[in-house]
C-alpha cells in the first residue's frame, strides 16, 4: 500500500494552536463531526491562559486535505492513531490531556498505549470500545441496526439526519442543524468506510494497556453509547472515573459546555496534583 503524504501535516489536517500554557489539551472529533465542536472548550481555557490547546480537523472530516484520507489507511482506527502520532511529533507536543470525542476517544487510547511518554491523561467523551452487542455486553447495537445506517448510506438516504439526531437527542434545533450540516459535508466514501470501522471494531482488550488516569465523560440519554458502557470502561480501565454530564445526547462537551468545562477543570486540577506528588 503507498501511504499519502503526511509531510506538514499539522498545516493539511487545518490545526489550530491556542495559548502557551505549559499542559496541552488535544482535541479529537468523533465521526463526521471536526474540530469546532470543541470550540467552548477552546473559549474558556484559553481566556484562563492556563493550558496551550490544539485542534485539529481528522482526516475526511472538517477542513482537512482531502487528499490525507485514504479508504485502506484510515478502514481501522490505528490508521487515525497514527496520524494523531505524526501529528504530536510534528508539533512536540508533550504532557498531553487528550480530549477524545467518540471514534477519537478509542484512537487516543491507541496513540497513549503506543507513546505513554507524551500523555499526562486522557478525557474520553462519548467513548465505546465496541458498540455492538455481545452476550453479556450491552453495546447498544445489534448488527441490524448498523446494517440499517449503512443501507441509507448506501442507497444515498437521509442517512446524515438519521446519523444527526442518533448523535444530538436533544431538542436544540441550532445545535441540531450545525450538526447536520457537518454531517452532510463529508464524503459518502469516507462515510461507508469510517462507519465500519467504528461500528464493527471490538477494542475491549485494548483497555487494560491503558495506564493513565482516564476521566469518562458522558450523558444518561445517549443514543449511541448507553450507560452500560461507561460503566464498563470504569470497571475495565486501571485509573478511571466515570462522570454524567447532565442534558442528552453524544457530545456533552458541546450541547452542554458549563457542565462538561467544570468537570474538566477539576479532573485537570487533580491530575496536575498528582503527577507533581509523584515527580
Amino acid at each position: 500500500m503507498t501511504l499519502p503524504d503526511h509531510a506538514d501535516l499539522a498545516r493539511r489536517s487545518n490545526t489550530h494552536v491556542f495559548g502557551t500554557g505549559p499542559q496541552t489539551l488535544l482535541c479529537a472529533h468523533g465521526f463526521c463531526s471536526q474540530q469546532d465542536m470543541f470550540r467552548h472548550q477552546v473559549r474558556d481555557f484559553h481566556f484562563r491562559a492556563t493550558h496551550r490547546i490544539v485542534t485539529y480537523d481528522l482526516a475526511g472530516f472538517g477542513r482537512s486535505d482531502p487528499q490525507l484520507w485514504h479508504a485502506q489507511r484510515h478502514a481501522r482506527l490505528e490508521g487515525y492513531a497514527e496520524d494523531m502520532l505524526r501529528l504530536i511529533d510534528e508539533l512536540d507536543l508533550h504532557d498531553i490531556v487528550l480530549l477524545g470525542a467518540s471514534m477519537s476517544a478509542v484512537v487516543g487510547m491507541l496513540a497513549a498505549v503506543q507513546r505513554p511518554e507524551r500523555f499526562r491523561a486522557l478525557v474520553l467523551i462519548g467513548a465505546s470500545p465496541r458498540y455492538l452487542n455481545d452476550g453479556a455486553y450491552l453495546g447498544g447495537f445489534e448488527q441490524a441496526d448498523v446494517d440499517a445506517v449503512y443501507e441509507l448510506v448506501r442507497l444515498q438516504r437521509d442517512w446524515a439526519g438519521a446519523l444527526s439526531s442518533m448523535m444530538l437527542n436533544q431538542p436544540n434545533a441550532l445545535a441540531l442543524q450545525e450538526i447536520t450540516e457537518d454531517v452532510r459535508a463529508v464524503r459518502s466514501e469516507v462515510v461507508r468506510v469510517v462507519a465500519r470501522a467504528v461500528f464493527q471494531s471490538d477494542y475491549r482488550s485494548l483497555l487494560p494497556e491503558v495506564r493513565h488516569p482516564v476521566l469518562i465523560t458522558q450523558t444518561r440519554a445517549d443514543r449511541v453509547v448507553p450507560v452500560s458502557v461507561g460503566e464498563y470502561l470504569q470497571r475495565t480501565l486501571q485509573q478511571a472515573q466515570l462522570t454524567f454530564i447532565p442534558g442528552a445526547g453524544h457530545l456533552p462537551n458541546f450541547t452542554e459546555p458549563g457542565a462538561f468545562n467544570d468537570t474538566l477543570r477539576t479532573f485537570l486540577a487533580r491530575v496536575g496534583a498528582t503527577n507533581r506528588n509523584d515527580s
